[in-house]
């Protein structure tokens, strides 16, 4: 019962992923997200055996079928982490009863929002700010259907928010981009107040200690403008994730 479970959350992943990829390139391109997947390079349409989740880009060794053009590999790589944390989602609730479903629902939706953010960041170093804001809005109301204070998450988005507005403020620009104050919104309005404090700390000890590791290799210079929102959409994940033991940890701190 378990792998078959676990087979369907990850093809219901990887199918996810692909559209996610829809989502990404075609808020790029202000195209509309119902039309007929086409290759970014000839334009033609795709065929079904061109759309299997990953296989489809093994099978045709990373290259358009027509044009022999090569597929990006945020295809792969969209696919693949959306069904891994499908599977994390469907295996922390799946025996949870009726509201398990519901919070399913909830870790997926949150799974894609962020992995479409942050795949939109690493390629084009932008925020889809429509995108972000209606994302905010409709998983805060999720939330708070599932009972949670609409006070603390109010007060998480904006203090998030406006920590980190400060600091693009403070530096302008050169710390962060003008959109992340915005995911920042988006991470306080899932994780509440004060959770959300250790969500951004867990994002600013990841994000630094990558940056280290970057600057050390010489892979980037201190000049090099590296994409922000992948460490905040990790440290939102991580601390809903482990909500219940951090925020007792966080409360004791606070005293």
């Amino acid at each position: 019962m378990l792998l078959l479970l676990a087979a369907f959350a990850l093809i219901l992943g990887s199918a996810l992923g692909s559209f996610a990829n829809v989502v990404v390139i075609r808020l790029k391109e202000k195209e509309s997200l119902w039309g007929r997947s086409h290759c970014v390079h000839c334009h033609r349409n795709l065929c079904t055996s061109d759309l299997v989740p990953i296989f489809s880009w093994v099978c045709l060794g990373g290259k358009c079928r027509m044009c022999r053009k090569p597929i990006h590999w945020q295809y792969p790589a969209v696919e693949f982490v959306m069904a891994i944390l499908t599977l994390v989602a469907v295996l922390r609730h799946a025996f949870e009863g009726p509201m398990g479903a519901w919070a399913i629902g909830f870790e997926i939706l949150l799974s894609f929002v962020l992995v479409v953010i942050t795949a939109f960041d690493l390629r084009w170093k932008l925020v889809p700010m429509e995108f972000v804001l209606g994302s905010t809005i409709l998983l805060a109301a999720y939330r708070i259907l599932l009972g949670f204070s609409a006070l603390q998450l109010v007060l998480g988005a904006l203090v998030i928010g406006i920590l980190l507005g400060m600091l693009v403020f403070a530096s302008r620009g050169m710390m962060m981009g003008e959109g992340d104050p915005f995911v920042g919104l988006l991470m306080g309005a899932v994780l509440g107040f004060p959770l959300s404090l250790l969500g951004l700390l867990i994002a600013f000890i990841i994000g630094g200690s990558v940056a280290a590791a970057l600057l050390i290799e010489r892979v980037v210079t201190r000049k090099t403008e590296v994409a922000f929102v992948p460490f905040l959409a990790a440290g939102t994940l991580i601390a809903f994730w482990w909500s219940q033991p951090l925020e007792v940890l966080l409360r004791y701190a606070i005293g």
